[in-house]
């Protein structure tokens, strides 16, 4: 399944989850949520084109999960 908006939340990306084998957010430029789902899409082998995304991070996190986070993606993150 291929996502074709520009922006996207974590949850929605996550609930695809349910009912697909294979996500491509290539297209998605901004992912909006929580480090602790932003996690759950980096570990899970469904999606591709995470490592080009631009970063929301919605909740507090530390500077280690910052980093792994800088690690995930070539994109900027913003923490709100």
């Amino acid at each position: 399944m291929k996502v074709t908006s520009t922006t996207e939340t974590t949850g929605l990306l996550l609930e695809l989850l349910d009912t697909h084998d294979s996500i491509d957010i290539t297209e998605v430029s901004t992912i909006i949520g929580t480090s602790c789902d932003m996690f759950s899409i980096i570990d899970s082998n469904k999606f591709t084109g995470f490592n080009t995304s631009n970063l929301v991070v919605i909740d507090e996190i530390d500077s280690n999960k910052l980093s792994i986070l800088q690690e995930s993606t070539t994109g900027t993150i913003q923490l709100q």
